[in-house]
Order: structure tokens, then C-alpha cells, then sequence
């Protein structure tokens, strides 16, 4: 179920402070109206360190054609193919805004950057 990302408190800009987060600019609108474009979001790059991604949960990743492109998209399946290994299928909240994993099909756990956790607005 789609929801609202919280707001960043004082623990969140903590570990900011101390590099245990990382921020993000949203731009574009294809996560609106969870996250629209100009939204800046607390990005947790260790969230899938012993873990996999789950459903639902919104992840910061590499464009799988541009590298220089992050895109910011919500997790709709994970799956593990024998030849690439846990694939993520990533979805627009918009999809009229923005390109996702059905224009550039299933994006490999290797170019996801991590876990969008909170927003500062």
C-alpha cells in the first residue's frame, strides 16, 4: 500500500551529521503525490546491508541505461533470476510522469543506492 514518507526528526538528522545518511533532491513527478519534485529526502545507503528490499519500501538507484541518472522509484516485486541474481522491479507512483522498470525492465540489486526513510519536505 502506498503511503506517506515521514518527515526527518532530530535522530534522522543525526546520523546526517554524521554521514549515516545521505540526501536526495526529487526531481520530476513520477512519485507524486508521495514524493513531489523538489521534495529532499533522507536516504539510508545501508538499509539493505543483511537484508533485501521489500515491497512497498521506496529505494534510491542507478538508472540501469544512464549511470550518471538516480532514479527514485517504489520496490513492486523482487525476484532472483539464476543468470543475474535478486532483481527488483520498480514502479512510478505517477506512471504517466516518469519511465520504470516497463520501459527498462527489471533493475539488478547491484544499482540500488539504498532506502528512502524520511523527507525534510
Amino acid at each position: 500500500m502506498k503511503g506517506v514518507v515521514p518527515r526527518s526528526g532530530w535522530r534522522e538528522m543525526a546520523l546526517w551529521l554524521v554521514r549515516r545518511r545521505r540526501l536526495l533532491r526529487v526531481t520530476g513527478d513520477s512519485m507524486a503525490p508521495t514524493l513531489a519534485a523538489g521534495a529532499v529526502v533522507m536516504l539510508d545507503p545501508d538499509a539493505y546491508n543483511g537484508r533485501n528490499p521489500r515491497e512497498d519500501e521506496i529505494v534510491v538507484a542507478r538508472h540501469p541505461r544512464q549511470a550518471d541518472l538516480r532514479i527514485v522509484k517504489r520496490v513492486a516485486a523482487v525476484f532472483e533470476s539464476r543468470a543475474e541474481g535478486l532483481l527488483l522491479v520498480l514502479a512510478s507512483d505517477n506512471p504517466g510522469a516518469g519511465a520504470d522498470s516497463r520501459v527498462f525492465g527489471p533493475v539488478a540489486i547491484n544499482l540500488v543506492l539504498g532506502r528512502v526513510i524520511s523527507r525534510l519536505r
